[in-house]
C-alpha cells in the first residue's frame, strides 16, 4: 500500500489502472487509523479526511472508487456532505459507504439512502464485511475503468478507420480534378501530388516529392520570380497566387497556369503545412490575347475612319454653307428643308466622329486638359441655353450659387453636362421637369441632373458607362459612347461620376457628378 495521505500533502500522480482511490471521512482519527488497518491488504491508495469540507476539496483534485463516510461529524455531517458530492457532475456516481453507530432502524436507513448512500455499515462492524464490501466496489470500478478503456480504444481505432477513409476519399477526389494538386509540409516539403501532376510531368510519386525535379518544369524565365514568392510565403505564413508556365512532357510545350498556395492551420493557428493547386489558364489567356489584339485593332479603325470622315464633312459642310449662299434670301422652301437636313446630317456625324476620337484618346491615355478657373453655375447656364427652346412640355429647372470656382477644363466639362442634359431630355419622351443641382461639398463641388423620365434598369447601372453601353438598347440613337466619354474625363480630372435609378418609368434618374475644387495642371 502507498500509505493514507492528508489534504496538506500532494496527491500522487495518475494512479496505475490496478490500483484505485478510496477516501476515508471521519472526524476521529482513532476511527480513520482502524479504517486503514482494516483495508490495508487490499492494497489499494488510501486518503484521509476529517471533516467534510476537507473531503469535498480532495474530490476537486482527483477521482475516487469508493467514499466511506462517517454519518456521526461536527458542523458538516455526513448526510449533507453525500448530498453535496451528488450535486457536482464529476461525483455524482461515486458509490459512497455510509459508517454509522445507529442502528438500522428504517427511518435512518431511507434517510441515508435519500442523500445517496450506496451501502450502509454500523459500527462496530466486522473487518472482514467491510474489506469485503470495500473490495467488491473497488472491483466494480475497475471493472468500469476497464470498459472505459475499452470504449476509448474502440472510438480512436473508428476515428483512425475513418480518417484513412477520409483521406482514401479526399485523394481519390483530388486525383479526379483537373487541376494540379500539391500537399507540402510546414517547411515546404512535398508529401503528396495528385495524378493530374504526375500525368502532366511524368514523374513517379517519389520522385514528385522531391524539389529538385519540381523545380525543373517551371520556366527559366518565371522560376526565380515564382520561387522568390514561395520562399517569401514561407517565411510569413502568407497565401501566395501567381501565374507562370509549366513544361508539359507529353509534347514539350510550355502551357499558363495560375498557381494558389495556401497555409493549413491547426485550431490553435499554428501552420501545419501547405497546399498548392495550378490551374491551366493558357487556352484563356490566348483568348484574352486574343481579344486584346482584336479590340486594340477595332480601335485603331475607328479612330482612323474617325479621321477620314473629318475631311469630307468638313467640304459637305462647306458646300451646304456655299449652297445657301448662293440661294441668297429667296431660297425655295424645298430646297431650304434640303439644306438644313444637310446641315443636321453633318452636325450629327461631326459629333459621332468627334465622340469617337476622344474616345480613342481616353483610352490611350491621350487626352489633355486645358486647366482654367471656371465658374460652373455659369457653365450650367450655358448648357441649359443651348437646349432652348425645349422640346415640347419640358422644363428645365437650374440651382447653382454664384460664384461657384473651380479648376478644370472648361470645354470638357461642358462636353459632359451637355451629354447629361441631352440624355435626360431624350430619355424623357413624355416630357416633364429637369433638374439641375450644384452644391459646394468640403475640398469638392455636387453636381446632379435630375429627370422624371423612363429610369434605368438597376443591372444597367454599372454598364451604361462602358463603351457601347446603352440602357435602353439602340431605340434612342447614338454610339453609346457619351457616358464613357463623360466618365474619362471626370475622373481626367479627379472625379466621380454615377447614377441612381429605381428603374420604373416615370420615377426617372438621377446622374451625381462630384469634381474636387481644384484640379491638377
Amino acid at each position: 500500500m502507498e500509505g493514507a495521505q492528508q489534504l496538506t500533502s500532494s496527491p500522487s500522480a495518475q494512479s496505475e489502472p490496478l490500483t484505485a482511490s478510496v477516501l476515508l471521512v471521519d472526524d476521529h482519527s482513532s476511527n480513520l487509523l482502524a479504517l486503514e488497518a482494516i483495508l490495508e491488504p487490499l492494497g489499494q491508495r488510501l486518503v484521509k479526511a476529517s471533516t467534510g469540507p476537507e473531503a469535498l476539496r480532495w474530490l476537486l483534485l482527483e477521482d475516487f472508487a469508493l467514499i466511506l463516510l462517517d454519518v456521526q461529524m461536527p458542523g458538516m455531517d455526513g448526510f449533507e456532505t453525500a448530498r453535496l458530492i451528488r450535486q457536482r457532475q464529476r461525483t455524482r456516481y461515486t458509490p459512497i459507504i455510509f459508517l454509522t453507530a445507529h442502528s438500522r432502524d428504517e427511518a435512518h436507513l431511507v434517510h441515508g439512502y435519500a442523500a445517496g448512500a450506496a451501502d450502509y455499515v454500523v459500527k462496530p462492524f466486522h473487518p472482514d464485511v467491510l474489506r469485503w464490501k470495500v473490495e467488491a466496489f473497488i472491483e466494480l470500478y475497475r471493472q468500469q475503468q476497464h470498459l472505459r478503456r475499452q470504449e476509448a480504444l474502440l472510438r480512436e481505432r473508428e476515428r483512425l478507420i475513418l480518417e484513412r477513409q477520409s483521406e482514401l476519399r479526399f485523394r481519390r477526389l483530388v486525383d479526379s480534378m483537373p487541376q494540379l494538386v500539391w500537399a507540402l509540409l510546414e517547411d515546404g516539403t512535398v508529401s503528396y501530388t495528385n495524378r493530374g501532376w504526375l500525368e502532366y510531368t511524368g514523374l513517379t510519386p517519389e520522385q514528385a516529392r522531391r524539389e529538385e525535379e519540381n523545380r525543373r518544369f517551371i520556366h527559366p524565365e518565371d522560376l526565380p520570380r515564382v520561387w522568390s514568392a514561395w520562399e517569401a510565403s514561407l517565411r510569413t505564413g502568407q497565401p501566395l497566387e501567381q501565374e507562370y508556365r509549366l513544361y508539359r512532357a507529353r509534347d514539350g510545350a510550355f502551357r499558363w497556369f495560375l498557381g494558389r498556395t495556401l497555409p493549413e492551420r491547426d485550431e490553435d493557428g499554428r501552420l501545419v503545412g501547405w497546399i498548392s493547386t495550378a490551374t491551366d489558364i493558357d487556352d484563356a489567356r490566348k483568348a484574352v490575347e486574343v481579344l486584346r489584339a482584336a479590340n486594340e485593332a477595332k480601335d485603331m479603325f475607328l479612330t482612323m475612319a474617325a479621321h477620314e470622315l473629318r475631311t469630307p464633312l468638313q467640304a459637305t459642310r462647306s458646300y451646304a454653307h456655299l449652297a445657301r449662299v448662293k440661294a441668297g434670301p429667296d431660297v425655295a422652301p424645298e430646297v431650304d428643308r434640303a439644306l438644313k437636313g444637310i446641315d443636321r446630317g453633318v452636325n450629327r456625324m461631326a459629333s459621332l466622329v468627334g465622340n469617337l476620337l476622344d474616345m480613342g484618346q481616353l483610352q490611350r491615355g491621350g487626352l489633355v486638359l486645358k486647366w482654367v478657373d471656371v465658374d460652373l453655375g455659369a457653365l450650367l447656364r450655358e448648357v441649359v441655353e443651348h437646349f432652348q427652346p425645349l422640346p415640347e412640355g419640358h422644363r428645365v429647372e437650374l440651382d447653382a450659387p454664384e460664384g461657384l470656382v473651380i479648376r478644370a477644363d472648361r470645354e470638357r466639362l461642358e462636353q459632359v453636362f451637355t451629354n447629361l442634359v441631352s440624355n435626360a431630355l431624350r430619355y424623357s419622351p413624355e416630357g416633364g421637369r429637369l433638374r439641375l443641382i450644384a452644391r459646394e461639398e468640403p475640398g469638392q463641388v455636387h453636381v446632379q441632373v435630375r429627370d422624371g423620365g423612363m429610369g434605368i434598369p438597376p443591372g444597367q447601372l454599372e454598364h451604361i458607362f462602358e463603351s457601347f453601353g446603352r440602357a435602353h438598347g439602340i431605340s434612342y440613337g447614338g454610339l453609346g459612347l457619351g457616358l464613357a466619354i463623360s466618365r474619362g474625363i471626370v475622373e481626367r480630372h479627379g472625379g466621380r461620376i454615377w447614377a441612381e435609378s429605381v428603374g420604373l418609368p416615370g420615377e426617372g434618374s438621377t446622374f451625381h457628378v462630384v469634381l474636387p475644387r481644384r484640379g491638377e495642371d
